[in-house]
């Protein structure tokens, strides 16, 4: 019920968060077992207490207890527990790429199974005249596979020549867009959930987070690449710019292209789980 939405979903309640269904990935993915049992009794202890004291009509105390658990109150707890992304001096910077950083850190890391095919992608973040963006590629149309989509630099690991994912995917960046490997700053990996990726390509795909810097001038590989795009990443905190469809993956739609499928299931999982966590702030705020 919970999972669904239930009465949080009727009345917009939420614990971390008001969206029920990532209020309660929020809780199973960042939490374990025996903090969410201890935190469920403690409430328990809580309503039997409001119970009691409304039977005994003692109201006022009844008042007292329950005053912090107000919209009111929970929104300013809230609010003094934000953690600020600043973007609005020149896009992003040490600063921001170091708390992007630790949120990539702080995700849980999955257990791992055995795949006979495996590939890595990068989730470039890069500025453009100041403003942070995403940077994608459309590959081209001469492709056998996926022609003329929308994707995110990347490719499958090369057995006995990759020593690890992020070589893979440095290595598919460079020959795919021309950026020189030793020039990108790696955040970390995008744990997402296994399970929902092999559900959308039969393949175990690793993203990994990297900052490209300031990009003005790439130079795609044009027997792979058609064009090489960047996206304000301003926009995708717009949830109106996203649709959602049972069974299928988010779909954003405020770039020159439609991003969909694997891309935009990664960079949906990477502004819910990462940018998300902060109070981002761009360059018109004050």
């Amino acid at each position: 019920q919970e999972r669904e939405g239930g009465r949080m979903k009727e009345q917009h309640l939420g614990v971390l968060r008001e969206d029920p269904h990532e209020d309660v990935r929020a809780l199973t993915d960042h939490y374990t077992v025996a903090a969410i049992a201890s935190a469920l009794r403690d409430r328990e202890d809580t309503l039997q207490h409001c119970a009691k004291l409304l039977s005994d009509n003692r109201l006022d105390e009844l008042s007292k207890t329950l005053r912090p658990y107000e919209p009111k109150y929970i929104v300013r707890r809230r609010q003094s527990e934000e953690k600020v992304l600043d973007l609005r001096r020149g896009g992003f910077d040490n600063r921001s790429v170091e708390l992007l950083r630790k949120g990539l850190n702080r995700l849980p890391r999955r257990v791992s199974t055995a795949h006979s095919k495996r590939a890595g992608v990068v989730l470039p973040l890069c500025n453009v005249d100041g403003v942070p963006c995403l940077l994608f590629e459309k590959r081209s149309r001469a492709l056998r596979a996926h022609p003329d989509e929308v994707c995110l630099p990347g490719g499958m690991v090369a057995q006995g020549d990759d020593k690890s994912i992020v070589q893979t995917c440095l290595r598919e960046m460079e020959e795919e867009i021309g950026v020189n490997s030793s020039s990108v700053n790696v955040l970390g990996v995008l744990r997402c959930n296994w399970g929902e990726v092999h559900h959308l390509v039969g393949v175990a795909v690793t993203p990994v987070v990297c900052f490209l810097g300031e990009t003005n001038q790439l130079d795609p590989n044009p027997d792979e690449v058609a064009e090489a795009f960047t996206v304000p990443l301003e926009l995708f905190l717009d949830r109106d710019r996203w649709v959602h469809k049972q069974h299928y993956a988010p779909i954003f739609t405020a770039g020159p292209h439609l991003i969909w499928g694997l891309t935009g299931y990664i960079i949906h999982r990477f502004i819910i789980d990462i940018v998300e966590e902060y109070n981002v702030l761009f360059g018109d705020e004050s």
